[in-house]
């Protein structure tokens, strides 16, 4: 082998090139979370953590409390606790910094799995919003949104 067959020639890098800008332009969407999942997401775990305090509230027979910080919103975290207690294990949740979320700030569910008032959270991301609510009567958890 000669000293001229040892390196590329400039057509494969170029090719090279071309294939690996493809790839880029291919993958760069799926890369970024659109809006629409941020505000989903975050909904869906906040209405997870809702149910999860539900859950305590009836398998522990006391009054347990989701509450949002900090007071006024828009929140930034929250934690669920059993009322007069400290935060249960894996608490406090931080909200991703995309979302926005306001509206009611603590829900306390019964041993009997009622909430003592109804409630309703927004979320928003860009121009995408959820809404998570909470009937008090039954407890009962929607989300609806994107």
């Amino acid at each position: 082998m000669g000293a001229r067959e040892r390196g590329f020639s400039l057509i494969e890098a170029l090719a090279v090139a071309g294939v690996v800008a493809v790839l880029v332009i291919v993958a760069m969407p799926r890369l970024a979370v659109p809006d629409t999942l941020q505000a989903r997401g975050a909904a869906r775990q906040l209405a997870a953590d809702l149910r999860l305090t539900q859950r305590l509230a009836i398998g522990r027979r006391a009054n347990y409390v989701l509450e949002l910080t900090p007071a006024g919103g828009p929140y930034t975290s929250y934690a669920v606790r059993r009322e007069g207690g400290p935060a249960e294990p894996d608490f406090p949740k931080v909200v991703p910094s995309e979302v926005g979320v306001t509206g009611t700030q603590q829900f306390t569910f019964r041993p009997d799995g009622s909430a003592t008032a109804g409630g309703t959270l927004m979320l928003a991301a860009g121009g995408v919003s959820a809404t998570v609510q909470v009937t008090a009567a039954t407890g009962r958890v929607a989300v609806s949104g994107p």
